[in-house]
């Protein structure tokens, strides 16, 4: 399970072996999305990277995040989803899996 972030390069996602569950938002989502700021180190460091808890929403102390748009998709073997730069994305293993990423 990932948090709520973006990439900052396009990313190939080929799934291999068993399935994934993505839940995919526009850039433009990104004021209902609550940014983590001001860490200091680690991966929120960049900026790229959500306060919400997806698939357990908190919309008392997130409310915006009640009216942004997303798109769901399963990833099966074989499928390969392009997620373009400053995508923002969560990613949730539904069985064992292996994935391949490629970002350029």
């Amino acid at each position: 399970r990932t948090p709520l972030h973006y990439d900052s390069y396009d990313n190939l996602l080929v799934q291999v072996v068993g399935a994934k569950y993505v839940r995919l938002y526009k850039s433009s989502e990104t004021p209902k999305l609550y940014v983590s700021k001001g860490a200091s180190s680690g991966y929120a460091k960049q900026g790229n990277m959500s306060l919400l808890d997806c698939e357990m929403e908190d919309f008392e102390k997130h409310p915006l995040a009640k009216d942004a748009e997303y798109v769901e998709i399963i990833l099966l073997p074989g499928d390969c989803l392009f997620i373009p730069s400053r995508m923002w994305h969560y990613v949730r293993a539904l069985s064992t899996s292996i994935s391949i990423n490629y970002w350029w």
